[in-house]
């Protein structure tokens, strides 16, 4: 598993930067990840997520990281929830036997994605979260484009009113063919802003030299490995291209001489066939793309993500 350092237990429970990138269902793996690193005691102060992965570094930073860990795992018992379409949600709606087929018109939809799971998942932050980061004495971005201007930046949360701060949340935790973009009314300035983990790798890392270590959790594949098993939907391909360019970006950050204090915790092809106890367990046919939805599915990212985790532990490690 590639990684550049492993941390002592000093650097451990002295408080790390964390960066999460995740889009869709796999920030369910993000999220028990960042949840078993938390219980053996590591905990932020400093942090930056993209996608459904900024949600989840939102929380570490608020002290609770189990807290992410556990609404993957209700949205698992639900059903997956969070990832239903907009066509079996408007089919939901129009109850049984009403004899009417819904069919979807690709010029005027934002999303494929269902917009009300969403905001169910992130309704506890969607206020208040600069102040509760305020307490907690720490401070977090997240990766935001706005498709206006076409620029791509790292947003502090900490130096926002409570409901564009939501906002900012929910539009980097969207991503291209899922949710549709956040559209943003200020004054007479209207502003339509995405996410995802493709807008963070536009971006500078976070971090600066000097600013100690960071854990770098991702949802998808690092370093990049082939998907054998591709469909011909353009939904797939583009979302396939996406995750390679994006594990490409995160493998040259960890190899640079100025990142050898960052930790990469992701999917990997050893770990999962360990975890899943097969021989022939294939990570690039069997791992899920963003979109992908069950709640068995959801439930077993959560649990692989700590499994990823528990690796890299040092033996012990105190509670800071």
């Amino acid at each position: 598993m590639l990684a550049s350092a492993i941390v002592s237990n000093a650097e451990g429970t002295s408080g790390r930067g964390l960066l999460v990138l995740a889009d869709g269902v796999q920030a369910a793996f993000a999220a028990g990840a960042v949840a078993e690193l938390a219980r053996a005691g590591v905990f932020w102060r400093r942090g930056a997520g993209a996608g459904l992965g900024a949600h989840v570094a939102v929380l570490a930073l608020l002290g609770e990281a189990v807290e992410a860990e556990r609404r993957w795992l209700r949205d698992a018992e639900q059903g997956s929830t969070l990832l239903r379409s907009r066509l079996a949600a408007a089919q939901q709606r129009l109850g049984p036997g009403t004899g009417v087929v819904v069919a979807p018109d690709p010029w005027a939809m934002d999303g494929w994605l269902d917009p009300a799971g969403l905001a169910e998942h992130l309704a506890p932050e969607m206020a208040g979260v600069p102040e509760r980061l305020a307490r907690a004495g720490a401070r977090c971005v997240v990766a935001v484009d706005d498709l206006g201007t076409g620029e791509a930046a790292w947003v502090e949360l900490a130096e926002l009113a409570p409901e564009p701060a939501g906002r900012m949340l929910r539009a980097a935790a969207t991503f291209p063919a899922g949710w549709g973009p956040e559209i943003v009314v200020e004054g007479d300035n209207v502003r339509t802003l995405w996410g995802g983990v493709g807008v963070a790798l536009a971006c500078a890392p976070p971090w600066r030299s000097g600013q100690g270590a960071w854990d770098v959790v991702c949802g998808f594949p690092a370093p990049g490995m082939a998907r054998t098993a591709l469909g011909g939907s353009l939904l797939e391909l583009m979302q396939r291209r996406q995750e390679a360019r994006s594990a490409a970006a995160v493998g040259g950050w960890v190899g640079r001489p100025e990142s050898a204090s960052l930790r990469l915790i992701a999917p990997e092809a050893k770990a999962y066939r360990a975890w899943a106890a097969r021989d022939n367990a294939e990570l690039g046919a069997e791992y899920p793309l963003p979109w992908e939805r069950n709640g068995e599915l959801t439930a077993s990212l959560v649990r692989f993500g700590a499994f990823v985790a528990r690796s890299f532990m040092p033996v012990s490690i105190g509670k800071g």
